[in-house]
């Protein structure tokens, strides 16, 4: 029963902790960008309203990004306290085990990784884009802009990479999916070409890419490897290439806009097309470690706060957390960097620096008793 009571107790300093440290966090971290924003805010003297509702809706965002940090101070600041307060040698000399002390702690880390998640693709999402309306509606006087302008079609000067195709196209109508000004280069494995269409109108829909008003181009190769090209003139001709309006948005579109269900669907069309995948891969499986490192950060922090003992202080705490963060950050900034480049796996990109540290805190748990 004291041992409950000893395990509530963790559960209410850490949420007490926590909760002083995000609110901290996230007042700092307005300020910065308050800051570096403010020659925008002097500029175009937007309404005070104005900047305020762009702070709330950057609020969520500011959460999700400040909680790991605030999760391993918490979890650090609690065990320097009961370490000071002598209750983690009573609870050692009760011949409990630490690790079942803990368990609490951790199952709320679990629980936070799992709300950071759901708070990332269904909250951050909306409210990111909210402020970026504010931002340039409001706040830079773009009274044009709007939430579709951040997902904005391409549809003048189009270049497209599909398989072992090429398109191009002057103009493109999102409403009637139909393109003007239409060329088409097809090559073979070895990227020779071998066709090349000049059309005056293509339409996408599901049998194909349908072409109107068609010059046809062949290159045929002799023996002597010399193209003989011959080209006609048909009235239509339907090409299976297999487009929709995805093709049409910027694979390099923030993730901040992107909810993973979002990200899974522009990773079907990079499978079609074969162009971006890397990139849009490393984003999606990002969306995946990036809450995990919430628990991650929860063991370190159990571990190194009973290795420093009472030691553990208020500066220690927060020195090291600042550390572990940073480093972090580097790893996983590397890591996706390479990821997208197509340098490194995008799975392991993503998660490279989650499996650093979670093989740290798992070398690190197993000395904790």
């Amino acid at each position: 029963m004291k041992i409950k009571i000893l395990q509530r107790y963790l559960l209410s300093e850490f949420l007490k902790h926590f909760i002083i440290a995000i609110i901290s966090l996230a007042a700092f971290y307005v300020v910065v960008d308050f800051i570096s924003n403010i020659g925008t805010f002097t500029e175009h003297a937007p309404e005070l309203r104005y900047v305020i509702l762009y702070f709330i809706y950057k609020l969520p965002e500011i959460t999700y990004r400040m909680l790991p940090l605030a999760v391993l101070l918490a979890t650090l600041l609690s065990i320097s306290f009961f370490n000071k307060n002598n209750e983690i040698t009573a609870v050692k000399s009760s011949g409990l085990s630490m690790f079942k002390f803990f368990l609490p702690l951790i199952v709320l880390g679990a629980v936070i990784s799992v709300f950071a998640f759901l708070l990332s693709n269904f909250i951050v999402v909306r409210s990111n884009m909210l402020r970026t309306v504010v931002m340039q509606r409001y706040i830079n006087k773009n009274k044009t802009y709007d939430i579709s302008s951040i997902y904005k079609y391409r549809t003048k000067n189009i270049l497209i990479h599909y398989k072992h195709s090429i398109i191009t196209a002057k103009t493109m109508e999102p409403t009637s999916k139909t393109m003007k000004g239409v060329n088409i280069y097809i090559f073979n494995d070895k990227f020779i070409l071998n066709k090349r269409y000049i059309a005056k109108a293509g339409y996408f829909g599901k049998k194909g890419l349908k072409l109107t008003g068609v010059r046809e181009g062949r290159f045929n190769f002799t023996n002597k490897n010399k193209a003989i090209f011959s080209e006609k003139s048909i009235k239509s001709v339907e090409i299976p290439i297999y487009l929709n309006l995805n093709f049409f948005r910027s694979y390099k579109l923030k993730p901040e806009f992107l909810s993973i269900i979002n990200l899974s669907r522009m990773i079907a069309v990079a499978r079609k097309s074969g162009s971006g995948l890397n990139y849009i891969l490393t984003d999606y499986y990002s969306k995946l470690s990036y809450p995990v490192v919430n628990l991650i950060l929860i063991l370190i922090g159990i571990s190194i706060g009973l290795i420093l003992g009472s030691k553990g202080n208020s500066p220690i705490s927060v020195g090291i957390s600042l550390a572990f963060a940073f480093a972090w950050w580097i790893i996983n900034s590397i890591a996706l960097s390479l990821g997208e480049s197509a340098q490194l796996n995008p799975l392991l990109a993503a998660f490279m620096a989650n499996i650093i540290f979670l093989s740290f805190a798992v070398y690190l748990m197993t000395d904790i008793d």
